[in-house]
């Protein structure tokens, strides 16, 4: 059995030592995620949301997947329910992830360091593609979840990963084309440069 498997159902059964030992392996993945889209204050309400609805849900995992499968598939939930709730203290009109990016959605992601300057361009320009681009490209170089993991947090077709990949790249390729005023970038260095970022969240 999957050891992390094995202390959610620990935790969800009252050993608070499970729980501590789950929190401190998947804490920095957590707040990474977190990081990039929302107010520092906002990630670690949202980390610890995630966590205890990761222990509520835990009868539910029947283990089909990994537990970090399981684990960002709440993320996601959470982070969509938290933008949900913020945008309709503005707008009462719904909100498309794959269409609205954090900065549409007037998001403040935590700010970093300016000695992480090199990592902020990228970082900006994630945080003005979609959201669901973003969270895409987060999970297969930060992550380094497979297609199918993938396909499970963001509740889509398998087969529709390699699609939304190429799609979230040429996005973030696009927008980083605008911030540079027109100088591009290879594949290469972007794939390497978005490998990179994560190292600063």
């Amino acid at each position: 059995m999957d050891d992390d498997l094995q202390l959610l159902r620990s935790w969800h059964g009252g050993d608070k030592a499970a729980g501590n030992e789950l929190f401190t392996r998947h804490f920095a993945a957590l707040r990474r995620f977190f990081r990039n889209k929302v107010a520092a204050e906002d990630g670690q309400d949202l980390v610890q949301r995630t966590l205890l609805e990761t222990v509520r849900s835990s009868p539910t995992f029947r283990g089909d997947s990994s537990f970090r499968t399981f684990l960002f598939t709440i993320a996601r939930r959470e982070l969509c329910h938290h933008i949900r709730r913020k945008h309709r203290k503005i707008d009462q009109a719904e909100v498309d992830l794959t269409v609205s990016s954090v900065i549409d959605l007037g998001l403040s992601p935590s700010a970093f360091a300016a000695n992480q300057q090199a990592h902020e361009r990228i970082l900006a320009a994630m945080q003005s593609i979609p959201v669901d681009f973003q969270i895409t490209l987060e999970l297969h170089y930060w992550e380094q979840l497979d297609a199918a993991d993938i396909a499970a947090v963001l509740e889509i077709a398998p087969g529709t990963v390699r699609t939304r990949l190429h799609r979230a790249r040429e996005a973030l390729r696009a927008r980083l084309v605008e911030l540079d005023a027109g100088h591009g970038e290879s594949g290469a260095d972007l794939e390497a440069s978005l490998t990179q970022a994560a190292l600063v969240l």
